[in-house]
This record gives structure tokens, sequence and C-alpha cells, in this order.
């Protein structure tokens, strides 16, 4: 007979199968340690499977055969768990090449002398009847001890690993890290009692038979608690390495977690601030504290006090499928840049602002000066050409009339002759401020010609335009213009002509004036006409 139905192998059996099965379900996931979790299982796996297997042969050698087998997966688990828990807690710095290497020299020593010296491991291996199954006797050797003691500490020193990391992680990933370290401990605390009462036990490791119990805790953390998903990749990838500093709080605002970026915010280590209050850490901006509280998205802009940095503060309230606020997540982005550019942006708009107004006023100044008589500050004749159209178009639509007088000051090259160029520009000036300030809103005066003025006035009659010709007669009659120890006086001839009685273009009403102006200086000068009444002279 080879083989035997042995309770124990059939119970090895079943938590082969459950661990299989976990395996299985895993092997196309990507997360991080999900290769090493693979690995751990699949020892698992032919740990159970290989130990079921001497139990259930027969003859010495077979039994033995599997025994050997079965360090195959003893050697795999302590090893694979340890990189599992490093990886899935982001601990990826000390898988160097070197440490893998030191990390796998025990266990190659130690499949070596299974297979080619086991008295080092198995001191004496004895066959005997008990209950009417064959089994094994073992005596255990001192290299087994030694791989006792090097497994345990591989396996302690994971735990330390996961329960450490359960201490500083958020809710989400300790719930993850404590499922993975509950069941992983019921296989070592089944390993202890086994060392511990291997006699009493008849020769039975209750480690492998435990590791259904191990894999159903996978199981439900993976399709239960999201174990091994995306998640975990994201936090790795996105939080761990990004810029922004991130903290993670519970609903009292106690941090649970934190990423390294807020070390340049806070300027302490990260780690040291897990389970502090976050108003008292962020403490710098006790102003806003209570924004930290706050049960709705919340964004804005911090100046730090030294005024050195400004902050982009995002919180955004974290709830459950229950709706029950869970936390807050914080996020900190270091703005100041996009500050100093916004500002330096202002800085050149305002100067930009400030030339525009500049320019505009030079451009206004040019425009005067180009429509401007320097000496006098009256429009000059190009003005007058241009804008006169302008006032005989919008006549002609309005159906008004326009006038305009035609005025030249009499004997002017005298006072040029007698007291000097100087004396004239004082008579001119004096004559051009009493015509504007005798001019209606809407009327504009003109520099003609050297000593020749034009005053155009819209809507108003002949008659109306010869009165106040004749007013602004008797105003530069009465007027006294001092120059120096002198009293100077002068006197105007005036046209009058009004459109469209005397003219229907701009020529031909200032050729209308003109005449008159002409008749009223013949007739002695200092005198009003208007064109009409030469009309009817001739007539």
């Amino acid at each position: 007979m080879l083989y035997q139905i042995h309770p124990h192998s059939l119970i090895l059996s079943i938590s082969a199968s459950l661990t299989l099965i976990v395996f299985l379900l895993i092997r196309r996931r990507s997360a991080p340690g999900s290769g090493a979790l693979r690995g751990m299982l699949l020892g698992m796996f032919i740990w159970a499977t290989a130990y079921a297997l001497t139990w259930a042969m027969v003859s010495m050698e077979h039994k033995v055969f599997w025994l050997k087998t079965m360090y195959l997966g003893v050697l795999m688990v302590p090893s694979f768990f340890l990189i599992f828990t490093l990886r899935i807690t982001h601990r990826d710095r000390w898988l160097t090449f070197r440490n893998l290497v030191l990390l796998s020299l025990e266990p190659l020593l130690m499949l070596i002398l299974v297979w080619g010296a086991d008295r080092f491991v198995f001191a004496e291996i004895n066959l005997l009847t008990q209950n009417g199954y064959v089994i094994m006797q073992i005596r255990r050797g001192t290299w087994f001890w030694i791989n006792v003691l090097y497994s345990y500490v591989l396996i302690l020193l994971a735990f330390y690993v996961l329960g450490s990391s359960a201490l500083r992680a958020n809710r989400f990933f300790k719930r993850q890290y404590l499922l993975v370290l509950g069941g992983s401990v019921v296989p070592f605390a089944f390993s202890v009692i086994t060392q511990t009462r291997y006699d009493s036990l008849n020769n039975l490791d209750l480690a492998p038979v435990s590791f259904g119990i191990a894999g159903a805790v996978y199981a439900y953390a993976i399709f239960r608690h999201r174990f091994m998903d995306l998640i975990p990749v994201a936090r790795s990838t996105l939080i761990e390495n990004m810029s922004d500093g991130v903290l993670v709080l519970d609903e009292r605002g106690r941090i649970i977690d934190i990423n390294p970026a807020m070390k340049a915010f806070l300027g302490e280590e990260p780690s040291t601030l897990i389970g502090k209050d976050a108003s008292s850490v962020l403490s710098i901006w006790q102003e806003n504290s209570e924004q930290l509280l706050s049960p709705t998205e919340t964004r804005t802009e911090i100046q730090l006090p030294d005024h050195s940095r400004y902050l982009d503060l995002r919180v955004t309230p974290l709830y459950d499928d229950d709706k029950r606020l869970t936390g807050r997540l914080i996020v900190f982005r270091d703005i100041t840049d996009r500050k100093q550019v916004e500002k330096d942006l202002r800085y050149a708009m305002d100067r930009l602002q400030t030339q525009l107004i500049e320019i505009g006023i030079l451009q206004s100044q040019l425009r005067e000066q180009a429509i401007r008589d320097a000496l006098t500050n009256l429009f000059n004749r190009r003005y007058l050409e241009e804008t006169l159209d302008r006032e005989l178009a919008r006549a002609a639509r309005e159906l008004y009339p326009l006038c305009i007088i035609m005025m030249d000051l009499d004997h002017f090259k005298d006072v040029n002759d007698t007291y000097g160029h100087e004396a004239g520009d004082v008579v001119l000036r004096t004559l051009a401020d009493l015509v504007t300030r005798q001019s209606r809103h809407g009327d504009f005066a003109c520099r003609y010609g050297g000593e020749e003025f034009v005053l155009v006035m819209p809507n108003i009659g002949i008659e109306v335009a010869k009165e106040r010709a004749l007013q602004l007669q008797r105003s530069i009659n009465s007027l006294v213009i001092p120059f120096g120890p002198f009293n100077l006086s002068t006197t105007v001839s005036m046209g009058v002509a009004s459109y469209p009685a005397h003219g229907d273009t701009k020529e031909k009403l200032l050729r209308a004036a003109d005449r008159a102006l002409y008749a009223a200086k013949n007739a002695g000068r200092n005198r009003v006409f208007v064109y009409r009444d030469l009309e009817m002279k001739e007539e």
C-alpha cells in the first residue's frame, strides 16, 4: 500500500486548496506587492500540499521526498512575506539588489542542506504506527532551529513594518494593514505553538493547517476592502511623490496621513505629525483654522506671516457610503511664483495704462497743435476749412442758417512798425481773447491770416449776426491795450455773410464775407458790412 487517508492530510489538503484559490484570484493583479503576495501564497500552497502528502504516503522514501519538497514552500513564505509588506507599505527603498541577495542566502543554504546533507536539518527520521496510520517521527537538527530563528526574525520584522504603517495610515489603509496583519498572525501563532509543543502534537505542524484561514482573510481584504486595488497605487505614485502638500484629517481634525512634501511647508518631519490636531500644527495659519473643519469644499489663498510665500489651500470633506463625515483632505499648493507673475503683470499693466494715458494726452496735444494757432490759441485756417464743410452739411440737414464774420485789423502794419512785432502780437492775442469771450457755445473763431479772423456762428440769422458784429466792433473800439509805457488801441473792419443766402458752399460763403470785408475797408475802415447790402447797392 502506497497511500493512506490520514485525517491530517485531508485538513492540509483543504488548507492548500483555499490558498490556491486566493492565488488564482489575484494572479492578474498589478498593484505594488501583488507579485510578492503571489510568491508567498505559492509557497504556502507548496508547503501545505507537500506536508499533506507526507501524511498520506506510507513508505519512508516517499515521506522523506515530500518532506524535502515541503521546504521549498517553507523557505519561500517568510522572505516573500517580508517583501510583500515592504511593497504595500511603500518602503521599496529597502528592496535593493544587495538586500535581496542577503535575504536569499540563508534559504539557498538551507535548501542545499535539505537535499544534500539532510542530517544537519533532520537529526533522525523514524517510521512508527499510530492508530493504524504510518507516521514519521523526526528529531530536528541544528540547522532546523537556525532556519526557524531566521524565519521568525523576518516575520517579526514584517509585523513591525505593518504595525507601524497602520499607526500612521489613514482609516482606509489602516483597515487594510490590520487585516493583513491579522491574517498573517494566525499561521505564525500556530507555528510558535508547534515549536513549543511539538511532541504533544504528535509531530504535527499546525502552521500549514492555518494557511486556509490566512488565505480567507486575504480574500476578504481584497474583495471587501479593495486591498491590492488601484487606490494604493494612486496613493503611492501621486500623493507620495507630488510636490503639493497633502494632509488627511479624521472627523475630529486630527492628522492621520501626510505626504513628504508637507515638510517644505511646515519645516518638520511629516511622520512626527501623525495624530496631532491640525489646528495646532498649522498655527501659522491660525486665523484660517475654521476653514479646516468646514463641512463643505473650501478653497482660499493664504499668505504666510513672513510674506515669503503664498499658498493655495483646498479643503475637501470626505464622506462614507452613509453620507457621514469621516474626515477631510487638505491640499496645499505653493503659488508664490504665480503670485509674483501676477504682481509683475499688474505692474506692467499699470505702466502700460499710464503710458496709454500719456500717449492719449500727447495725441490730444498734437491734435490741438495741429488745429490751433500758436500765438492766439484760436483755431487755424486748416481747422476752419475742415470744419466749415461739416457745419454747412449739418445746417443743410437741419434746415437752419449759418453766418460768418470775417474781420481784419485796421492799420495793423502801423502798430508793428511803430511799436514792434511784440506789440502786434499783444494786440492779436487781446483781440482773440475778446472774440472768444463774446462767442456762443457752438461758435468757433479762427485766425484766417496774419491779422484776419473768422467767426463761424451756426443757427443764427443775418440780422442777429450783424448785431453781434456791431457789438463786437464796439467792444474792440473801447479796448485799451497796455504795452509797456503805452496804451494801444485798434479798430476792425468786418464783413458778414450768411448761408444759404449768400453762398451754399464753403468757398462761396468765404468769398462773400471777404467781399463784404473789402467793401468795409474801402469805405473808410472800422465798419461792418453785410454782403446782402453790397448786392442791393449793385442793383
